[in-house]
């Protein structure tokens, strides 16, 4: 699993603070609840592991901290330095993904070509508003 790169948290992230005691978004919850002993018998209760263990006790909390986990494979994933640029080239999908979606629309509509009158951008922007 890996933590969203853009997380904020009040105070440090209880995953990251419990962590060399082995918990986990996989952990189980009787895991996530009896790593206080295992606080205690090291020596590492403080302020912040009580905290951390108290937030991923409390199934609410655990649950929106678990959400900011995604199940990737690290190895499969490149860095974010990667991910910095956006990619070269006009905006929009890539022009082999359109024919091969068109290629398939296509194919299920006998060859007719569909006719779509897409909204003008102002008219959209004029739709969605958000009150600040």
């Amino acid at each position: 699993m890996i933590e969203d790169p853009l997380t904020e948290w009040p105070g440090e992230f209880p995953y990251r603070v419990l962590a060399d005691f082995g918990i986990t978004p996989r952990s189980s919850q009787a895991e996530v609840k009896d790593v206080v002993f295992e606080l205690m018998a090291r020596d590492r209760m403080n302020p912040v592991t009580q905290r951390a263990a108290d937030e991923l006790r409390d199934p609410a909390v655990r649950l929106l901290a678990d959400l900011l986990h995604y199940d990737l494979d690290p190895a499969t994933v490149g860095p974010p330095e990667a991910f910095a640029e956006p990619p070269a080239g006009p905006p929009g999908l890539p022009a082999a993904l359109v024919a091969f979606l068109s290629g398939e629309l296509l194919g299920e509509l006998g060859g007719e070509a569909p006719s779509a009158v897409f909204p003008s951008r102002p008219f959209l922007d004029g739709l969605v508003r958000f009150d600040c």
